[in-house]
């Protein structure tokens, strides 16, 4: 194999060992045939005959086995540094040089091989650091996290197999993808200055200078790689009043498409962060006041309405930062790591749980002063646990300088904590602020479906990914997880595609009611709620003609939140429904113009009817309510702060005080809640709720119908879909009707007609 020599310390292999090229999209044999013809003969014929016999897709492991053997016979010391794409390479390579190749195996005392990975232990990244002993050569399986962040000084020898992974953000399918692709030539030249830190050093790239000609001069940037929601959010509080943020962004030196920020308006305008002429509203105000993503923003404002801070302050900050929990170092350890989410995740289907448990445990442990031992046993990291503490921190103390939070009196910590305990309030806010991350259990095939995605699958470190309490082969293991789920919604944080599948991570299952209050815009349109007769005429076609005649006998009307949620139920619920959704939108809207103004009658009642309905469709769809959601974390002190004194300020003693008063809604809620483990039961085997209704509570329906398909405006209605609508079971309605009567009559209120 020849070696060309590239620069003073770098030798060049000309051979290809992965994927496509970024440009035009070649392969190495394209390459060649298309610009080989500053290759020399026997260059020409070693690059073809490799690539017949190599695929061009992966990373040529035995190709860097055979060169690593021939350095450590070659030369007497010195660290090899080698660069590979990702962990399953990583993992991989350090298997074959420690189990796999007698070469290295038989002398397996004159090596130590470090592993080097964003997602590892810190401690681990330390002891690369470390000089061996002498006669053991150090050998670094590292990703491109050793150009920049982590320099060795000891380094001699650089490998590099010219592959990264590179994150990318898809806004017209709204899914994230990690690709492996070429690295830039600036990235080259970097890796090359790795070796010979402290004398003279060797570099061998694994690709062709062919290669290196046609790669790109710098990687793509960010701007034109990641969700742009955020960034649109703050540009509409830069640009000048009358210019579109998509006009301002194009002056940037490396403009985003156009269409990509288009798309992230509109989602803007989804989650009601901007109005149809794409100002901001109240809530997208506030929004761009807090350091996290639009729609974690979102999740903590409704959780401050909702009442249940602190567990959604924790899963937002774990969200908007990254997962705590970290890549095992021996493969025998995955399932090891996979049990430890699964014991967190106690049986509630939540991968959210799992984060929210992960740090209430780390908290007791880190007041126990064994936080290290904790971390290390179930594959947490200590540094991202010390960052999400901060997060809190900040993020409490912005939400006390827009007035959500106060020092004492109502809207305090341990008001804004009333419901925290409550794992169904909880969720309530994770759906207002994943809409319209949401997705649909179809029981016939076995799959989950979104409205651009038919089918979608579990990521393999989600909890859901696998039956509760069953070992199922991996060929089947997708559809039993899939069967097992008690409800038929999902919320999910990202969707991520593998070559031509999509996984989504970090999902929890939900209950419909929960979907239908606190997903789609609180802007509906006219429609949005069809009477029956115009859904007889219009009939969304179903496959079971048994449940269609039902449909035409029974007195049902179809909700339609957006293009895709669309629902089935009794007319008189549906009205009602409406009415419940109008209400809290409208406490949202008042909430979000007035921080500090003191609650109603009528908003309390509002949330104490929220509240009754979403904790007894967990109770009925067998979903646990877990004890200690609502645990506050414990003080943290100014010197157990990472850093930023501004911190401190944010914080006072009240939130530290543990809430030792509820609510009385809450007292009720405790009252009738059910226990912590109980068999799933359906809804129609036992009706907890009178079927009569007052005269009070019929005209309180009537005026609901009256109103249900005519008083929500909007300049920008939905369109009909011809897909099948999802059906809400009877029973839920009867508990809406039972808890919305008594609340409104015992209240004196009537509907609220607010104009969102």
């Amino acid at each position: 194999m020849q070696r060309k020599p590239e620069g003073s310390n770098c030798m060049c292999i000309f051979v290809c060992s992965s994927a496509s090229v970024e440009f035009g999209n070649l392969d190495e044999s394209s390459l060649v045939q298309a610009s080989g013809n500053d290759l020399g003969t026997e260059d020409r014929e070693l690059l073809k005959a490799y690539h017949h016999s190599f695929d061009d897709e992966k990373v040529d492991l035995e190709l860097i086995m055979h060169l690593l053997y021939n350095i450590c016979n070659s030369s007497d010391g010195g660290a090899i540094l080698i660069f590979l794409p990702g962990y399953d390479e990583i993992v991989s390579l350090r298997d074959r040089i420690i189990f796999d190749d007698k070469r290295f195996v038989d002398n397996a005392h004159r090596y130590q091989v470090f592993m080097l990975h964003s997602n590892m232990q810190t401690l681990d990244q330390k002891n690369v650091l470390k000089t061996p002993p002498p006669g053991i050569r150090k050998i670094i399986l590292s990703t491109n996290i050793a150009e920049t962040s982590i320099t060795v000084s000891d380094v001699v020898f650089v490998i590099d197999s010219g592959k990264m992974k590179e994150k990318s953000f898809d806004a017209l399918s709204c899914v994230t993808m990690l690709k492996t692709v070429w690295i830039s030539k600036a990235s080259a030249i970097q890796r090359r200055g790795r070796a010979g830190r402290c004398r003279p050093g060797v570099c061998f790239h694994l690709f062709s200078r062919l290669r290196f000609q046609n790669m790109l001069e710098f990687q793509t940037p960010e701007l034109r790689r990641i969700p742009l929601q955020e960034l649109c959010l703050h540009t509409k509080l830069l640009a000048p009043v009358n210019c579109p943020v998509v006009d301002f962004l194009m002056k940037a030196p490396d403009p985003p498409p156009a269409l990509i920020v288009r798309n992230a308006i509109e989602m803007l305008k989804k989650i009601d962060a901007m109005d149809v002429w794409e100002d901001l509203t109240e809530l997208g105000y506030h929004l761009a006041e807090l350091p996290v993503e639009p729609h974690l923003g979102k999740m903590v404002l409704c959780a401050v309405v909702l009442k249940c801070l602190d567990p959604i302050l924790t899963i937002a900050c774990t969200l908007a930062y990254r997962d705590p929990f970290v890549l095992p170092t021996v493969a025998s350890q995955k399932r090891a790591a996979m049990l430890c989410r699964k014991r967190l995740a106690a049986g509630t289907f939540s991968d959210h749980m799992v984060l929210l448990r992960a740090f209430q445990a780390w908290q007791k442990a880190r007041s126990d002063g064994w936080e290290r031992v904790f971390c290390e046993k179930n594959f947490l990291s200590q540094a991202t646990m010390e960052i999400i503490i901060g997060m809190r921190t900040q993020l409490l103390g912005q939400l006390r300088a827009l007035g959500f939070v106060r020092a004492r009196g109502g809207a305090d910590i341990r008001d804004v904590n009333a419901n925290s305990e409550n794992w169904a309030v909880v969720k309530a806010a994770l759906v207002a602020g994943m809409y319209p991350n949401l997705m649909h259990v179809d029981r016939k095939n076995l799959v989950l479906t979104g409205p651009k995605e038919k089918k979608v699958r579990f990521h393999p470190t989600s909890v859901l990914s696998q039956p509760q309490y069953k070992k199922i082969p991996p060929s089947n293991g997708q559809a039993a997880a899939v069967q097992a789920l008690p409800t038929d919604w999902l919320i999910y944080d990202e969707m991520t595609r593998a070559h031509r599948i999509a996984n989504i991570r970090c999902c929890s299952v939900v209950t419909p009611v929960t979907v239908a209050l606190f997903s789609g815009p609180a802007r509906l349109p006219r429609n949005a709620l069809q009477e029956p007769l115009s859904f007889r005429g219009s009939r969304v076609s179903n496959d079971d003609s048994d449940s269609g005649m039902e449909d035409e006998r029974s007195n049902v009307a179809l909700l339609k939140l957006d293009e895709w949620l669309h629902f089935k139920l009794d007319s008189e619920v549906a009205g009602l429904l409406m009415q419940l959704k109008l209400k809290w939108h409208s406490l949202l809207l008042r909430r979000m113009r007035a921080p500090s103004k003191p609650w109603s009658q009528a908003d309390e009642i509002t949330i104490r009817t929220i509240i009754s309905v979403l904790s007894i469709e967990e109770q009925f769809a067998g979903l646990l309510q877990p004890s200690g959601v609502g645990q506050r974390p414990r003080p943290v002190s100014y010197n157990e702060l990472p850093s930023a004194p501004t911190w401190r300020s944010t914080s006072s003693s009240a939130e530290n005080e543990l809430s030792d008063d509820s609510s009385n809604a809450e007292k009720v809620l405790r009252k009738s809640a059910p226990p912590t483990f109980h068999q799933p039961r359906r809804y129609k085997e036992k009706n907890i709720l009178p079927s009569k209704r007052t005269s009070d509570e019929k005209s309180d329906q009537s005026s609901v119908k009256s109103t249900g398909s005519s008083c929500y405006p909007s300049p920008c209605a939905s369109p009909s879909s011809p897909m099948s609508g999802k059906e809400l079971d009877p029973q839920i309605g009867e508990q809406l009707l039972q808890l919305w009567g008594h609340t409104t009559s015992a209240g004196k209120t009537s509907t609220d007609n607010v104009k969102l």
